[in-house]
């Protein structure tokens, strides 16, 4: 089914778009009532599905938070579980991985989404300063 590519839709897919973005649907919908202040919560939400499912962007969920990734290639994610901030993590997709689980399971593997969780720098940097001041 070819679906129209509205101005709404537009709009959003502008604001999601990017090396790195990931955002909430609130954080897109914030950011599109700055271009659109007629713009309804239901509409950013029906939008971003809907990309999701035409392969434009993905949806990436950890801890019952979902965000909006901009990048649709597949890749991985790095969520800090202090400031809960998601990046792309620097690795490479592992399409053996795929293959591997195909095999082993006798099914067909589309993508893996692979979530990394820990610490990151800001937040060290941050734990480090509050060492440094405890012991000054």
């Amino acid at each position: 089914m070819n679906r129209r590519c509205t101005r709404q839709k537009q709009i959003i897919l502008r604001v999601i778009s990017g090396d790195g973005v990931h955002m909430t649907a609130d954080e897109v919908y914030a950011a599109v009532r700055k271009e659109d202040p007629e713009i309804g919560l239901a509409t950013v939400y029906r939008n971003l599905n809907l990309m999701c499912e035409e392969g434009r962007i993905q949806k990436v969920s950890d801890n019952g938070v979902s965000f909006y990734d901009g990048n649709p290639a597949p890749h991985d994610h790095f969520v800090c579980r202090i400031c809960g901030t998601i990046m792309d993590a620097p690795t490479t997709y592992d399409r053996a991985l795929d293959a591997a689980v195909e095999e082993a399971g006798g099914v067909i593997v589309d993508r893996h989404s692979i979530i990394f969780s820990g610490i990151c720098s800001e937040c060290m940097e941050k734990q480090k300063e509050k060492e440094k001041e405890k012991w000054s």
